[in-house]
């Protein structure tokens, strides 16, 4: 017969196991992520939403920071400002609604960075804190 002790290593072989697996997680945890919009002539870009989304990944994982009105966004992955996972990420910034019921504007920014394929914008978030200013080209006339 064996012991309670000897019993008990595989339980705690499976615990640390299940602990490691919890504390590393798919991808680590997220570091924070903030930077300023702005358009090449230094006009902060006022109100909408910045958003990278990770590059070549077959889940992709996106992290989102609303523009507040001085340009500055702050990334959230699981919970309000928590950043983002450690990776390569592309990049589009949004316009925003000013009302629900109407169409969204505009922006004065070019359309081609409203959409991950066309922004052209890359960044890498490393595992520290993290600071990217992102400059958009002027809306064609």
């Amino acid at each position: 017969m064996r012991s309670a002790t000897a019993a008990a290593r595989p339980v705690c072989r499976a615990a640390a196991l299940l602990l490691l697996f919890g504390a590393v997680g798919c991808g680590g945890r997220p570091y924070p992520v903030r930077g300023t919009v702005t358009l090449d002539d230094g006009t902060p870009v006022t109100a909408g939403m910045v958003s990278f989304e990770t590059k070549d990944a077959e889940k992709p994982i996106t992290a989102r920071g609303e523009i507040k009105p001085d340009g500055s966004y702050e990334l959230s992955t699981y919970k309000p400002g928590d950043g983002a996972l450690p990776g390569v990420y592309r990049v589009a910034v949004t316009p925003a609604a000013q009302n629900p019921d109407l169409p969204v504007p505009k922006p004065a920014y070019d359309a081609r960075y409203t959409s991950f394929d066309t922004s052209g914008l890359e960044f890498e978030v490393k595992a520290a804190p993290n600071e990217y200013p992102i400059k958009l080209a002027p809306r064609r006339k």
